[in-house]
């Protein structure tokens, strides 16, 4: 059988079995674990956005391949679904975390670090705990 003829049979036991297992027990697998990932990041990053984001992204790329992988291995589709799924999957994946992400993961930090700068040269002079009298308005004469 020529090399190209193996895209256009079923994926399953009998034609892959070296591969079938492995696929559908690790989509299952990674599909699980992306979702309590995400569960559990989402309540630790709460308060940043751009790190929820990229869990989230994460997320639904997850859902997609792996939910997808797992149909293929249940109704037989042909290799030549699977195998780019797997291909276009692991490269999103790669996008998504190493090259959509970095910048503006670093911008964001670049934001909080402005901010904590400035919250400190706020507070950094003796005078700005100090609070100022009022210079106008009606004297009262103390008792």
């Amino acid at each position: 059988m020529a090399p190209w003829e193996y895209l256009f049979i079923a994926f399953n036991t009998g034609n892959f079995a070296p591969i079938f297992t492995a696929v559908w027990t690790s989509a299952l697998a990674l599909l699980v674990l992306a979702i309590v990932f995400y569960n559990f990041q989402g309540r630790r990053l709460r308060n940043y956005a751009v790190f929820l984001d990229l869990n989230e992204w994460l997320l639904w790329t997850s859902i997609g391949v792996f939910s997808l992988l797992l149909m293929y291995t249940v109704f037989n589709f042909d290799f030549i679904f699977v195998l780019p799924t797997m291909v276009g999957g692991a490269i999103l994946f790669l996008w998504i975390r190493f090259i959509h992400f970095p910048p503006l993961i670093q911008a964001y930090e670049e934001r909080l670090a402005r901010q904590r700068y400035f919250q400190r040269s706020k507070t950094a002079h003796p005078e700005a705990t100090i609070r100022k009298r009022p210079t106008s308005g009606t004297k009262r004469r103390r008792r």
